[in-house]
């Protein structure tokens, strides 16, 4: 839901073109943040969410339905992958919320960003009758992906999650 959502408050304040992307593209951050939360069990949600949300909000991209689901799923792994990388090399350990450095989060959303646009690069390619130039696509989706992830994550541990604790620590208190 966190996914759709995301989608749809970024189609509110602009656009999403094929070939361009969007500027700040929130559904990165909802998904990084919903494989940090609940891990790697929500896949088939995300990719879901992914789906629906480029089906109903950006008209099938533009009526390149199988392109199109594609590039939500391999917008779907990019997190994933960048998380496993990540715990591989020993950089980070995103199993406990509570170890999490935010530095390395920030990196993980720079890091997701890149693998992100290059998997959607090379998926968008397989369409002869889309005009894609390979810098401008790839660096408008990077743009795009690293300010909606640091948006969504900047709003969800800056805003949410304090909102959350405070309740949490009211109906705990009261037993």
């Amino acid at each position: 839901m966190s996914v759709f959502s995301m989608a749809y408050i970024m189609i509110l304040f602009g656009s999403f073109e094929l070939e361009m992307g969007s500027y700040i593209y929130l559904p990165l951050g909802a998904k990084i943040l919903m494989y940090l939360i609940f891990g790697y069990r929500v896949f088939p949600g995300v990719i879901a969410a992914c789906v629906v949300s480029g089906i109903v909000l950006m008209n099938s991209w533009g009526d390149n339905l199988l392109i199109g689901t594609l590039s939500a799923c391999a917008g779907a792994v990019a997190p994933i992958l960048a998380m496993s990388f990540m715990n591989l090399t020993h950089v980070s350990d995103f199993s406990n919320l509570s170890k999490i450095d935010f530095r390395h989060v920030l990196f993980l959303v720079v890091f997701t960003s890149v693998i992100s646009a290059l998997l959607k690069f090379f998926v968008y390619m397989q369409d002869v009758t889309l005009n894609i130039n390979a810098v401008t696509f790839i660096t408008h989706y990077i743009r795009g992906d690293v300010i909606g992830g640091l948006v969504v994550i900047y709003l969800a541990l800056g805003f949410v999650a304090p909102i959350i604790e405070r309740s949490y620590t009211k109906k705990t208190a009261h037993f």
